[in-house]
């Protein structure tokens, strides 16, 4: 089963390093209100730290110097939002959690159907992790194999990145970052 305490956040804190104001990057819609063009720290956005904290000169405060219990509980709610708790990997877990952490939950939730269609479970396409999707996630573990469920995730979700609009600009990244989720994932995969 997954488990949170096991979760590779320092992976998550290297690809997403401190503050950014990319301005193609989506999240520059919404910046920080202090006039800086910041909008995201440790790859969370003001957007979403605003919708937990406010936005107070002590909320853009705490966002700045964002600690890590702050950003632990905010990954969490991605982590709970594809309840990575109830998969049979925790490799699987920590990708579609990641996965969730990159086109939000609902989006990464959405991928992450489509994806156990085309491997022949069916399950409907509405964006919510519910027991029809965790039993099927379970069950191609289980039929598969970790190792041949997480390369197929794994496969679906590059091809999903190849065709947003932004590829050209941040797509070398983006598989760079998979790369190196792949690296952990099968030390992973090889202890087990």
């Amino acid at each position: 089963m997954g488990n949170l305490s096991k979760a590779n956040l320092d992976y998550i804190l290297k690809w997403e390093g401190g503050l950014s104001k990319h301005e193609r990057d989506s999240a520059a819609r919404h910046p920080v209100p202090d006039g800086s063009g910041y909008h995201t720290n440790k790859g969370i956005t003001w957007r979403v730290f605003r919708s937990l904290y406010g936005n107070s000169e002590q909320a853009i405060a705490r966002f700045y110097r964002m600690t890590h219990d702050d950003f632990r509980g905010i990954y969490k709610l991605y982590w709970n939002g594809v309840k990575a708790d109830s998969v049979n990997s925790q490799v699987i877990a920590e990708y579609m959690a990641d996965f969730a952490w990159g086109s939000g939950v609902a989006g990464a939730s959405r991928q992450i159907q489509k994806w156990l269609n085309t491997q022949g479970y069916q399950v409907g396409v509405d964006g919510k992790i519910g027991n029809q999707t965790l039993t099927a996630i379970n069950n191609l573990i289980q039929d598969k194999g970790e190792k041949i469920a997480f390369e197929s995730l794994d496969a679906h979700r590059r091809h999903f990145l190849s065709h947003l609009r932004d590829f050209d600009v941040f797509g070398r990244g983006w598989y760079n970052r998979l790369n190196d989720f792949v690296t952990y994932a099968y030390s992973l995969i090889n202890e087990a």
